[in-house]
């Protein structure tokens, strides 16, 4: 449509490809801007300042310990956005303890018994299907 544009209307064009007016202004208005927005200029901040502290540690602090430092460095910052930045760009920490075995009990099976069969019950043992 850009490239009509020296010959052809733009409302003309708009009309025919049945999308409006106002709607393709709004996407070139889109296109031509190359700025990052407050948010996504934050988070670019953070990810290389979670990238330096990350190497800085020498790839051993996770997202606590990270933000914590950047805390200390001024920065309001929680350690849920700081946890996603990292997998995002795909950093963990290191943990200096072995990993645990994680032990799950087994629950207990119940064996379902119907009234017909437990005889230790006196009253149902003497009621019989007919």
């Amino acid at each position: 449509m850009a490239a009509e544009c020296a010959t052809t209307a733009i409302t003309r064009m708009a009309r025919l490809l049945g999308v409006s007016t106002s709607g393709y202004y709004k996407r070139a208005k889109r296109s031509v801007t190359t700025s990052l927005t407050d948010r996504e200029q934050r988070k670019a901040d953070l990810t290389v300042k979670i990238i330096d502290h990350h190497r800085d540690s020498g790839g051993t602090y996770g997202s606590p310990r990270i933000t914590a430092d950047l805390r200390v460095g001024g920065e309001q910052v929680s350690e849920k956005t700081v946890a996603k930045i990292m997998a995002e760009i795909g950093l963990a920490g290191i943990s200096e303890f072995a990993p645990k075995a994680h032990y799950q009990r087994r629950k207990r099976q119940r064996r379902k018994l119907s009234c017909w069969t437990r005889q230790a019950n006196p009253i149902r043992s003497t009621l019989t299907l007919s």
